[in-house]
């Protein structure tokens, strides 16, 4: 995904903290992929907003306005005029609004603004000693020396300019819209400061207008008009004092600026859900869970998976441990349910019939672990890592946690070891864990704080069959010597693999143990 969409919530976590999904969550379940998928905004920021509010991995007030995208969705009219208006920022200059929003754009001390001020009427006082004095020849010197340090305060200035090209024009834009969405009565109840942002914002858009009619000039003028307006430019400073003016008030009006974006961004991304939902098979909003109930899914499935085969779930007072063979459905299952869990509280929408979670628990995870070779880190250690960060997290409770076949980089009798006291920690402390793995041992160590379900296959014409359906139990054996035969492994390959393994006669066999 461009950076461009990713910079509103960069913004947000550098400037508030809002540190949303860890960076390997949002990669492991694919957030990246999820929003374009659910992308149906008109703005260029309605899609930063969008992909905002899906990572910071909280509730949001989507829920409370269930009436207005029913509302749009029943009156067509009233979207097309909420689309044209948002369609007005969705050029991609309107992406570099947030660059607008980072620190301080600029740094003046009062002693370098009263120079500005002093400055800006020192040719005018010369031109009319010119005139009026006795000795004009000095005057006159005078005059040329103040406009060249003019000229070079203007050309300092338009460089400084230079850099909000398209960020100034588009911020104009931004406060323009909203102002005219906000005039719907509709629109502006969804945020009750709407109005108090945009009057706040009143001396900074007249600033701003003429900041855009200063760039029109440079970019489009024909040359004589545009001579013209620099000479008048450098001999005034009109623009350096607005540049630096404008500057001071964005800086001063930080606040009021974000509260429009969002006003605008949220509203994209109710009017987004309008048509999202008219695209998916069925949907449902997310429940509360019965008193004993931890999770519930019912034909619950995964956006980003065509034809996805749906699966039904129920947890009470325990977490969940799925074993089950190579590519038989582990994986994508405890996705679905992480993934559905953020939709749910982000956006009050669920890909299932029915799901009854906590939306207040957090989503962790460890799914994919990579070597760290550039700092010498070997998939274990990485691996340790991130477990260890999750841990310190998770014990504080209350989070989904999700798993896939954890501490993969050591041999089997540690693996199974650490694993059944890591995860038989982490399903205390309220936590719901959903966790896959291929070590069929873990069952029976984790058998009371685990239910157990498992994905099996079928071999049909030499060919592996999944039906991608979760079943309680433990899964039997494993497909891996399987898959070995069926890409043409020679036979006495699978037949010693399969004499070893009935044999037990491997690290961690009941020999070991």
């Amino acid at each position: 995904m461009d950076n461009d969409i990713k910079a509103y919530d960069t913004y947000r976590n550098r400037t508030f903290g809002e540190k949303g999904l860890p960076e390997n969550v949002r990669h492991e379940l694919n957030i990246d992929s999820l929003c374009e998928k659910l992308d149906f905004t008109s703005s260029c920021i309605g899609r930063q907003y969008l992909y905002h509010i899906i990572c910071k991995d909280e509730i949001s007030e989507i829920r409370d306005n269930e009436s207005l995208i029913k509302e749009l969705h029943d009156d067509i009219p009233l979207r097309k005029q909420l689309i044209g208006l948002l369609g007005r920022l969705n050029k991609p200059d309107a992406y570099t609004i947030t660059e607008l929003l980072y620190g301080k754009n600029t740094d003046y001390s009062q002693s370098y603004i009263n120079a500005i001020n002093i400055c800006r009427w020192m040719p005018l006082v010369f031109l009319l000693c010119t005139f009026l004095s006795n000795i004009p020849g000095q005057f006159l010197i005078l005059l040329l020396i103040s406009y060249i340090v003019n000229c070079y305060l203007h050309l300092k200035q338009k460089s400084q300019l230079s850099l909000y090209y398209f960020s100034i024009p588009q911020l104009y834009r931004l406060i323009q819209t909203a102002g005219k969405i906000a005039a719907i009565s509709l629109f502006a109840d969804t945020d009750r400061n709407i109005h108090h942002y945009i009057n706040n914002l009143k001396e900074l858009t007249k600033k701003l207008r003429l900041f855009r009619i200063s760039i029109n000039l440079d970019s489009n003028a024909a040359m004589p008009l545009f001579m013209f307006t620099e000479l008048l430019d450098i001999f005034f400073l009109h623009t350096t004092i607005n540049v630096i003016n404008s500057f001071r008030l964005i800086d001063s009006k930080r606040k009021d600026i974000d509260g429009v974006f969002r006003f605008i961004g949220f509203l994209d991304v109710i009017c987004s859900l309008s048509f999202l939902r008219e695209e998916l098979p069925y949907y449902c909003h997310p429940a509360k869970q019965d008193n004993d109930e931890k999770l519930l899914a019912k034909s619950v499935y995964h956006p980003l998976i065509d034809n996805c085969i749906p699966n039904d779930i129920s947890i009470s007072t325990k977490s969940i441990l799925i074993t089950g063979s190579n590519m038989s459905g582990k994986t994508s299952f405890i996705r679905t349910i992480a993934i559905n869990a953020i939709t749910g509280k982000v956006l009050n929408t669920c890909f299932a019939n029915e799901f009854r979670i906590d939306t207040d628990r957090r989503i962790l995870s460890v799914i994919n672990t990579e070597d760290d070779l550039e700092n010498g880190k070997s998939y274990f250690l990485t691996e340790t890592e991130n477990v260890k960060k999750v841990f310190d997290r998770a014990i504080s409770g209350n989070y989904l946690l999700v798993f896939d076949e954890l501490f993969k980089g050591t041999n089997t009798a540690e693996r199974i070891s650490i694993n059944a006291a890591v995860l038989k920690e982490l399903a205390g402390h309220n936590n719901i864990v959903l966790a896959s793995t291929h070590d069929n041992e873990l069952t029976s160590l984790l058998d009371n704080e685990y239910e157990l379900y498992h994905f099996c296959e079928d071999i049909e014409n030499d060919t592996l069959a999944f039906d991608y359906k979760i079943k309680k139990g433990t899964a039997n054996e494993g497909n891996a010597i399987k898959i070995l035969g069926l890409y043409g492994y020679p036979d006495y390959i699978t037949k010693e693999a399969e004499k070893i393994r009935n044999c037990g006669t491997f690290t961690g066999s009941k020999e070991n143990k």
